[in-house]
């Protein structure tokens, strides 16, 4: 009899110095099927599927492949026994062309051992198709925007023929075009036999796609729930032991106060066209809208990173000439969407990187920081907004997703500012976390100021804001106040619809 499953993990156990990282767990995914793995950050999904992909040994348990025992000693060997890994922060390699990433270490060979480039670039193109890419073999990965480096991760992965294919956050850095793309590539593998593994803290796509969904926590099996028994809600109070209506604060009770930010006929070439908004004390102003749509360069301009026509004022003093640095003066901060390349720096410390665009701030009239000050600054905003490290002294790169967010955020209070532009406030953190963002976001509306935020998560984006501003070919096609708006509603104004 054929075994069901095409992946059997029994008893992992892995434990790193201090920490227990799993307990024991087992996880069977059948053939054809789409398993969502959900847990908080720290929960163990990492590391089980580290186990899978032979980058951690476990210290017990055993792994089934198709039936027969398998020994995973390293990435070769997952690679051999047909296990695909896409993960969720970018592994490729900047200064490489697309196919020199998708075809690294298993490179086509040719006539006298010489590398047949024209058959690896007609297999790309091939699968492309396939897939409804346009990826150009020999271009430059460093070129190459956030989506479509995700396409290349998943085209290299692809390229493989995985039984067994591992997502971890693939829809972080996509837009939803992209995301129903891959919806459509992850139904007709499964069709095809391939079992996959999906990652994500998106639970509405866990919801919508999954066809079972197993949830870790502190490194053990709370359950696994088969299709017509999973529910957002479900998997909160499983994740989370909390109810969906705790995760967004009530804002209710809050009336904005004076205008802060002032933005008037802002233009960036061929990307934004006669912009004009406002942002008063105490207000979340969201901004919604398809991928690239034109809100990132709106929120960049406004932040003086693109070149832009129009008038730009905060708290009435008049910005539309200054630089970046007079505007974070003057009171204006920017979290970027991307933590990993542009808002951290991975290999400084968390005082550092905490510190960084407050300097104006902590510098005597030598130019030299004034460390005692520095050190005490960062470790009350860490205290405050309750972020877990060793120490102010730990690198950053060793925190998680959730707490990195945090040192960002933790960054531009320290700049004292008056108004706060957030683009994607929770890219790749878990629920828990988000909740966390979620209350310090609040809290510092309640203390005065405007908050500006760009997110492609739908619920957040409804649950948050207390106006809604929709974007549309690089224009603000319709504005919600708190309580007007529906997920319906927006997605048509988001597709010009109305």
């Amino acid at each position: 009899m054929t075994n069901e499953y095409a992946l059997e993990m029994i008893g992992i156990a892995k434990a790193f110095p201090g920490v227990k990282a799993l307990g024991g767990v087992d996880l069977r995914v059948r053939r054809g099927e789409l398993h969502g793995l959900v847990g908080e950050n720290g929960a163990g999904k990492s590391t089980l599927m580290n186990v899978l992909g032979g980058l951690v040994q476990p210290d017990a348990g055993r792994i089934l492949v198709e039936g027969a025992e398998a020994a995973i000693a390293g990435p070769a060997d997952a690679a051999r026994m047909g296990v695909g890994f896409v993960h969720q922060e970018s592994n490729l390699l900047n200064n490489l062309s697309v196919l020199e990433n998708v075809f690294l270490a298993r490179e086509a060979l040719g006539h006298m051992g010489r590398l047949d480039r024209r058959a690896m670039a007609e297999e790309i193109e091939a699968l492309n198709r396939k897939l409804g890419y346009n990826l150009k073999p020999f271009a430059r990965v460093g070129d190459l925007s956030l989506a479509q480096q995700q396409s290349v991760e998943i085209t290299r992965a692809l390229i493989a023929r995985p039984r067994i294919l591992i997502l971890d956050e693939p829809t972080a850095a996509l837009g939803e075009e992209e995301v129903e793309r891959l919806f459509r590539i992850l139904a007709a593998l499964t069709k095809e036999g391939v079992a996959v593994i999906y990652i994500s803290h998106r639970l509405d796509e866990v919801v919508r796609i999954a066809d079972r969904v197993t949830v870790l926590k502190d490194g053990c099996v709370v359950g696994t729930l088969e299709k017509r028994e999973i529910a957002r809600e479900r998997l909160i109070s499983m994740m989370v032991g909390r109810v969906l209506e705790d995760i967004y604060p009530d804002r209710r009770d809050m009336a904005p106060g004076k205008e802060l930010l002032t933005v008037e006929k802002l233009n960036v070439r061929g990307r934004v066209h006669d912009l004009s908004f406002a942002v008063r004390a105490g207000e979340i102003v969201g901004i919604g809208g398809l991928e690239g749509q034109g809100q990132r360069d709106a929120l960049r301009a406004v932040f003086g990173e693109r070149a832009a026509s129009g008038r730009i004022a905060l708290d009435g003093v008049d910005l539309t000439r200054s630089g970046m640095a007079t505007r974070i003066r003057a009171g204006l901060g920017y979290m970027t969407h991307d933590r990993r390349n542009e808002g951290l720096v991975l290999t400084m410390s968390l005082v550092k990187n905490a510190s960084l665009a407050a300097l104006f701030r902590l510098t005597g009239p030598a130019g030299i920081v004034r460390k005692r000050r520095e050190r005490a600054e960062v470790r009350e905003r860490i205290d405050g907004m309750q972020i877990k490290a060793a120490s102010i002294d730990q690198m950053v790169v060793n925190l998680s997703g959730g707490n990195q967010q945090k040192v960002m955020l933790a960054r531009w209070l320290l700049t004292r500012p008056k108004v706060l532009l957030i683009d994607e406030p929770t890219r790749g953190v878990d629920v828990g976390a988000r909740m966390s963002v979620y209350r310090i976001i609040d809290s510092l509306t309640r203390a005065g100021i405007g908050i500006v935020m760009l997110t492609s998560d739908m619920m957040e984006l409804l649950g948050l804001s207390d106006r809604i501003l929709v974007f549309y070919g690089g224009r603000v096609v319709r504005e919600y106040a708190r309580g007007e708006a529906t997920e319906e509603l927006v997605i048509r104004s988001a597709s010009g619809l109305g």
